[in-house]
């Protein structure tokens, strides 16, 4: 598809599932680099009244486990700690309340500026994780990317010509984990062939 036919996808599953009087949470999950932010601002654009909640503010310090030494399986429990996005974001925004967290700073591999995100009509919580099973009760529609792993890549590569296999290797090694172990994609209410 198209990021034009994606777009349009996107909001037609959206507008169908928005009832009156509620906020409607939405994840959009995908490898990195499949274009799930592309998607989530051009919603955003199109529809307004939409706040975005990115799963990549709430990974945890690289320099606090040993990445290089640790399988998949157990990378998947260490990168995102789902819970503090439950807590600090989710539960608030569910509740209609603002919501207030400390952003992971990748460059300094640390948790840095304060994020404020307003409980929207439409909350679109965007990244990769964003549909594991413990986040999915609090979800009403999941939208999945599905580019091609060699796609993927070469877009993380383009828009960071410094990215070292250091990080990348692991990094898609457990999201290769995550697609075939845990399955997000056929739990997906919309499957998104990205093409371009």
């Amino acid at each position: 598809m198209t990021p034009d036919e994606m777009l349009r996808a996107a909001i037609t599953l959206i507008e169908s599932r928005k009832k009156k009087d509620a906020r409607l949470f939405v994840a959009i999950d995908g490898g990195t680099g499949a274009g799930k932010s592309t998607l989530a601002k051009e919603i955003r654009n199109r529809l307004g009244g939409v706040a975005i909640l990115r799963t990549d503010h709430f990974f945890r310090p690289l320099n606090e486990y040993p990445v290089a030494s640790l399988p998949p399986e157990e990378l998947y429990e260490h990168y995102f700690p789902w819970e503090r996005m439950r807590d600090e974001a989710l539960i608030p925004l569910r509740r209609g309340e603002t919501a207030r967290y400390q952003r992971y700073d990748w460059t300094a591999d640390g948790l840095r500026d304060w994020i404020v995100v307003e409980p929207e009509e439409i909350v679109l919580v965007e990244g990769v994780y964003s549909h594991r099973p413990e986040l999915r009760e609090m979800l009403d529609v999941a939208i999945f990317i599905d580019a091609p792993r060699d796609e993927r890549r070469r877009r993380v590569v383009s828009r960071s010509p410094h990215s070292s296999s250091d990080w990348m290797t692991p990094w898609m090694a457990t999201e290769d984990w995550y697609f075939d172990h845990i399955r997000p994609r056929d739990a997906a209410d919309l499957i998104l062939p990205s093409t371009e």
